[in-house]
């Protein structure tokens, strides 16, 4: 009982800021006379996201699916990096080499020769999401592999494990929080840069959408697709750091 009514009180502190900005900014529109194309009120934004339903549906479904494939594979591709980084000095070398080269690009200068080259479709979009979020999964999840084996390697010595067995059975376990949040910086990362690509040019997706609304003025349209943006963020962030607390519960008890 006693339990339900400290979440209770944790979700209404949470909820008590949204609530109050939303109240704030209906307020100083209302007040200050500010133009519906300049700033709209959130009650505009919401009947834009109700009226709008099935058309920011189908636009969200289009950018989801841009953003499940590359997560995915920039997930898969970020642990292999990783594991065989760790294991071969040469080829860590090598790959920070190349992250770090990578990183300096801007992705937007990159964007429209991707869209060239691939054109108009899912493609561009994902190898977009591959280039910014295989870094921080891959950066995170080495630099845990690595404090696991500092603190953990004379357990895997004492035990004369070999390298590969000590890696998959302590040091992997142990670098899990460090994965947990690589992914939690990139599951923003990915949507944020599949909308970005398809700003510059798509046939479909919640960039096509902004894009219009922008040259049309509907600056409600832009709020409401900001929301879905904003809102799916926050959604994914909760998803993986619930995934994090209950795949690594044994570490929150021994912080506790």
């Amino acid at each position: 009982m006693k339990s339900s009514i400290a979440v209770t009180g944790l979700f209404m502190k949470r909820l008590l800021w949204p609530v109050l900005a939303l109240a704030l900014w209906e307020i100083l529109t209302l007040a200050g006379g500010i133009p519906a194309y300049i700033l709209p009120t959130p009650r505009a934004v919401m009947v834009t996201l109700a009226e709008d339903r099935e058309i920011l549906w189908n636009h969200s479904l289009e950018t989801l699916f841009e953003w499940s494939i590359g997560l995915v594979l920039s997930t898969f591709i970020a642990v292999s990096l990783s594991w065989v980084a760790f294991e071969n000095k040469r080829f860590d070398n090598l790959l920070q080499r190349s992250l770090v080269v990578s990183q300096s690009i801007p992705y937007l200068t990159i964007a429209p020769l991707l869209l060239l080259w691939f054109g108009l479709g899912a493609a561009p979009k994902i190898i977009l999401i591959l280039l910014t979020c295989t870094f921080p999964i891959t950066q995170l999840t080495l630099s845990g592999l690595r404090s696991a084996q500092v603190e953990y390697g004379i357990l895997a010595a004492v035990l004369r494990l070999e390298k590969r067995t000590a890696l998959r059975t302590i040091y992997a376990p142990a670098a899990l929080p460090q994965f947990f949040e690589g992914i939690k910086i990139s599951v923003t990362y990915a949507f944020v840069s599949s909308v970005l690509a398809e700003l510059i040019g798509s046939e479909a997706g919640l960039g096509v959408y902004l894009s219009r609304a922008q040259s049309a003025y509907r600056t409600d349209r832009v709020m409401a697709a900001v929301t879905i943006i904003v809102t799916f963020s926050l959604f994914c962030n909760w998803v993986v750091g619930s995934i994090s607390r209950k795949t690594l519960f044994w570490r929150v008890e021994r912080n506790v």
